[in-house]
């Protein structure tokens, strides 16, 4: 506990020193690390001013790296209780459900804007490469949007009533699943291409660092936000995260062409990337399956409560079938189930129940 508390105090000490120390720090960080990266990246940058320049550097990148790390903490927390007061951003930082849909839609702006730079270069250039993944960009763009707009307007017409807002959402994630077995077919095109013609995503060598640092953090990040969703009850939420799955996964294929047209290695780049696709449209195709699969199953499940429900609501209210069913033209409750009259018929029950109490009492 001490050695604990020692530690604190130094941090707080190296935190708090002179204002002009910590300016210096950071202004040599800045002039020195572009040698520092040239000693280290680039043959230009090994001789003795690089290195020295290297070694230099050290102390003041590691003195900037605590201030970041230590002001940027409470920053943050500075941060989080300015968010708190106002409704928006206190709803984005607390709740997973609502941040999942507001980035869905940040994503999908996005996804409009790049499907349109690759329809313009793919006239521009005559590219069947460009053309297969405007197609695949135009079907992903469709997925999300239609996705996004459908649970917009659920989230509307059902707030007061769960069950049928349950059953919508099965609706959408099923269709969301339906897209990505579509979207698979039009991936498998554009694998196709590079296994046939040596298609690629070509971009300058000095991109490929960043391009590829991208690449590795959406697929470590949607892969951490897919394991999380499945633990959710929103389906939309999971299907948000799902699909950016899918769309790693085809960042990181493209990332591979990329890598391999910059540096061109000395092996068939062609059959590389064709084995890579096909192992992403596999994934891709089995986590669109699954998801129609499984929304047959919630489906099922969803129907399964709310009978149970209204049969509870026979025993318990003294509901009366025959006359139900008289006056809604229904046999059965799996028919009134599939109508959606359940939540009209229980609303009726309720204030039955109610008026029988009052009638109870007097």
């Amino acid at each position: 506990m001490a050695k604990r508390n020692g530690w604190k105090k130094f941090f707080e000490k190296l935190n708090n020193l002179p204002n002009w120390i910590a300016i210096l720090a950071v202004i040599a960080t800045f002039l020195l690390g572009p040698l520092a990266f040239s000693a280290i990246v680039t043959e230009k940058g090994q001789n003795i001013y690089a290195t020295v320049a290297t070694i230099m550097c050290i102390p003041p990148f590691l003195y900037t790296v605590f201030l970041v790390i230590y002001s940027g903490r409470k920053l943050g927390i500075s941060i989080y209780k300015a968010a708190d007061k106002y409704k928006f951003t206190r709803s984005l930082f607390k709740s997973y459900e609502f941040r999942s849909i507001f980035f869905g839609i940040c994503t999908f702006v996005c996804n409009v804007g790049y499907t349109i730079f690759l329809c313009v270069f793919a006239i521009i250039y005559k590219s069947p490469w460009y053309g297969s993944s405007a197609v695949y960009y135009i079907l992903l763009s469709t997925a999300r949007g239609g996705m996004l707009i459908q649970n917009a307007r659920e989230e509307k017409k059902y707030k007061d009533d769960p069950l049928a807002l349950a059953r919508a959402k099965v609706g959408t994630y099923r269709y969301c699943g339906i897209m990505m077995v579509t979207l698979t077919l039009a991936l498998a095109l554009s694998v196709v291409q590079m296994f046939a013609d040596g298609a690629s995503f070509p971009i300058p060598k000095w991109a490929v660092i960043p391009f590829a640092i991208v690449a590795l953090y959406r697929i470590v990040m949607s892969i951490l936000h897919f394991v999380k969703a499945t633990k959710k009850d929103d389906l939309v939420v999971r299907a948000i995260r799902y699909i950016n799955l899918g769309t790693a996964l085809v960042s990181v294929l493209t990332c591979q062409t990329a890598i391999f047209v910059a540096f061109k290695p000395p092996f068939n780049t062609s059959y590389a990337n064709a084995i890579s696709g096909v192992i992403v449209c596999i994934i891709i195709l089995a986590l669109g399956i699954f998801m129609v699969t499984f929304s047959h199953e919630i489906k099922k499940k969803i129907k399964a409560k709310q009978a149970e429900a209204m049969k509870e609501a026979q025993t318990l209210r003294g509901y009366n079938r025959e006359e139900y069913s008289e006056e809604y033209g229904l046999d059965s409750i799996d028919e009134m189930l599939e109508k959606g009259l359940d939540a009209e018929i229980m609303k009726d029950l309720t204030e039955e129940s109610a008026e029988n109490v009052e009638n109870q009492r007097e």
